[in-house]
């Protein structure tokens, strides 16, 4: 019997230079710390940097949903991961 696994999409090539992982831990916290959907100018208007450039913010962002931490909507981005070991032991029914 073979089971079927589901696999990320590979990460995508990106010209120049990437955010840098302070820039990626930045954007977590700000988003897990959200009480509800942050646009991605708020996100930046939060960040202790000031001249972090807006693609910085949209391909971390972009890199979050590929891994599908995040979810994004016409009101922001939404940090939707759950760390939960129910969750991740199939119990989140009795959460």
């Amino acid at each position: 019997m073979r089971m079927a696994v589901a696999t990320l999409p590979p990460p995508p090539k990106i010209e120049g230079r990437g955010p840098t992982l302070a820039t990626l831990h930045e954007i977590e916290r700000i988003l897990r710390d959200a009480d509800g959907p942050v646009s991605l100018n708020e996100v930046k208007r939060r960040m202790a940097a000031r001249a972090v450039r807006h693609a910085m913010v949209r391909q971390a962002v972009d890199e979050f949903k590929r891994l599908g931490f995040v979810i994004e909507g016409s009101k922001g981005v939404l940090w939707v991961l759950n760390l939960s070991p129910k969750v991740w032991a199939g119990k989140w029914r009795e959460l």
